[in-house]
């Protein structure tokens, strides 16, 4: 059954709903993230686990381009509840540089997933314009961004 729904939730396809117009997310360094404090520019929320193997597939892809582009902003949010240690250690070890939040299920309510990966993208107005269930890829978010 798990198994069925997270192929369902892998093919799914690119999803534009309502999100939170703000957030507040503070990262493992202890710096907060708010939306408007990233007021013009692009900003990618992406939920993930660390038992999720698509969601730490993606994430060099998203490191990559995070730091191609200047103008995008990305904050990673582990929902899985595991501490901030086994958190920073996936993140090492997958050479992420970009804020990562060690969140639970809780914190990711907000954001609405209904599985993981998720991920959200904010156009530099603070307007969500793109959600993705599944894995996004970098074509994704670049054909999101004008």
């Amino acid at each position: 059954m798990l198994k069925r729904f997270l192929i369902l939730l892998l093919a799914a396809p690119l999803i534009a709903h309502a999100t939170p117009s703000g957030f507040s997310l503070t990262d493992m360094q202890g710096k907060t993230h708010t939306l408007a404090g990233h007021q013009g520019k692009w900003v990618l929320v992406n939920l993930w686990a660390t038992w999720c193997a698509p969601c730490l597939g993606e994430m060099p892809e998203l490191e990559a381009l995070g730091k191609s582009r200047g103008d995008l902003v990305i904050l990673g949010v582990a929902v899985d509840g595991q501490s901030p240690r086994r958190v920073a250690q996936f993140v090492e070890k997958l050479h992420v540089t970009y804020p990562v939040v060690a969140g639970d299920e809780e914190l990711a309510k907000q954001f609405k997933p209904r599985g993981f990966p998720t991920s959200i993208l904010y156009d530099p107005a603070g307007k969500p314009v793109l959600t993705k269930e599944g894995v996004i890829t970098r074509k994704d978010i670049e054909s999101a961004l004008h």
